[in-house]
C-alpha cells in the first residue's frame, strides 16, 4: 500500500480455497468453511481524489468485465456514504487477475477500495465495524480485507487465524471459461439435495502436517462446477499425473486449478508444456503470499 497526498495505491492479491466445505443452506443462503491463502498474482489499484467517481480499466482481462465495475462502484458510493464523504474519486484498475474465476479478484478489489477510502479520510470507525461493512459487498471481501492465511467460515463474516503456512509454489490455471458461483451451487443443490456437511477438525493443522492434512479435505463445489464446465476435470488430471505436482484442486467456485510444487522450477516446466498443449488456457506460476 502506497499514500501520497491525494492518492492511493494499492495490490489486491488473488486467493486461492485450500479447501471449501458446503456445510448447511439456509434460506437459499450456503454456510461455508474454507481455509483461504493469497498468492502473487494481482490487480493493481490507484485511487485519486476527485471532482466526480470514474473509473478507467486497462490489463489483460479487461475485456472480461462487466459487473467488476459494478462492486468498485458500489463499494466507493457505500462506503463513503458510511463515513460521510462524498464519492469523489478517480479509480485506476489494472486487472491481472481473471474474471470469475473462483480467485476472489472483484472481491479483492473491493477490498483494496476500502482500505484506500478509508485511508485517505477521516473516520471514527472500528476495524469490528468495517469488516461489518465489507460483508454487505460480498461473502468474500471480509477475507480479501484481511489478507492472509485465514479459515473462515459461516457467510464469510467468521475469520478464525489458521497456523503459519509453509512455503510452496503454484501454478493457476485456468480455461478462460467465466464460471458463475450462483449457477454452481444451483448445480451443486441439484446434485445433493440433502446438504450434510461435516466440519474440518482445524486444530490438527500445523505447518509440518500440513500436506497429510490438506490432502484429508476436498472443494465441495468442484463435481457441480465440473459439470458445467468438463476442463475443469481435465486439468486436475494433468496435474495429478506429474510426480512433482504435490495435490491439486479447484479454487472456490472455479474454474481456475491450482497445482501445489516445492519447487518453483517444476511448476514453470509443467507451465510450458500446459501452453504448448493447450494455448487457449491461461496460467500463471507463483508462489503463496506470506
Amino acid at each position: 500500500m502506497k499514500k501520497q497526498n491525494n492518492v492511493f495505491s494499492v495490490k489486491a492479491y488473488a486467493k486461492i480455497n485450500l479447501f471449501l466445505n458446503v456445510l448447511k443452506k439456509n434460506n437459499n443462503l450456503h454456510l461455508l468453511e474454507s481455509l483461504v491463502c493469497f498468492v502473487n498474482l494481482y490487480d493493481e489499484i490507484k485511487i485519486i481524489k476527485d471532482k466526480k467517481f470514474s473509473i478507467v480499466i486497462k490489463g489483460p482481462f479487461k475485456s472480461y468485465l462487466n459487473e467488476k465495475e459494478k462492486i468498485i462502484k458500489k463499494t466507493v458510493f457505500n462506503f463513503s456514504d458510511l463515513i460521510g464523504v462524498e464519492p469523489r474519486y478517480k479509480i485506476f484498475l489494472n486487472k491481472k487477475i481473471p474474471v470469475a474465476a473462483g480467485l476472489g479478484g472483484g472481491s479483492s478489489d473491493a477490498a483494496a477500495v476500502i482500505r484506500g477510502i478509508s485511508k485517505l479520510n477521516r473516520h471514527n470507525l472500528t476495524n469490528n465495524e468495517i469488516y461489518k461493512f465489507a460483508q454487505t459487498i460480498g461473502s468474500d471481501v471480509p477475507v480479501c480485507l484481511y489478507n492472509k492465511s485465514i479459515f473462515f467460515s459461516g457467510y464469510g463474516e467468521i475469520l478464525t487465524p489458521c497456523p503459519k503456512l509453509p512455503n510452496f509454489s503454484l501454478i493457476l490455471i485456468n480455461p478462460l471459461k467465466k464460471l458463475s458461483t450462483k449457477k454452481v451451487f444451483k448445480e451443486y443443490d441439484k446434485l445433493f439435495p440433502n446438504i450434510k456437511g461435516k466440519k474440518i477438525n482445524l486444530n490438527k493443522l500445523n505447518k509440518k502436517n500440513f500436506f497429510s492434512w490438506i490432502l484429508g479435505t476436498q472443494n465441495d463445489l468442484s463435481e457441480p462446477a465440473k459439470k458445467i464446465i468438463p476442463e475443469i476435470k481435465e486439468i486436475i488430471n494433468i496435474l495429478d499425473s506429474i510426480d512433482s505436482c504435490l495435490f491439486s484442486r479447484m479454487s472456490g467456485s472455479g474454474p481456475t486449478v491450482f497445482g501445489l510444487f516445492k519447487n518453483i522450477l517444476n511448476a514453470k516446466k509443467i507451465q510450458k508444456t500446459i501452453k504448448k498443449n493447450h494455448p487457449n488456457w491461461w496460467s500463471v506460476v507463483g508462489d503463496i503470499k506470506t
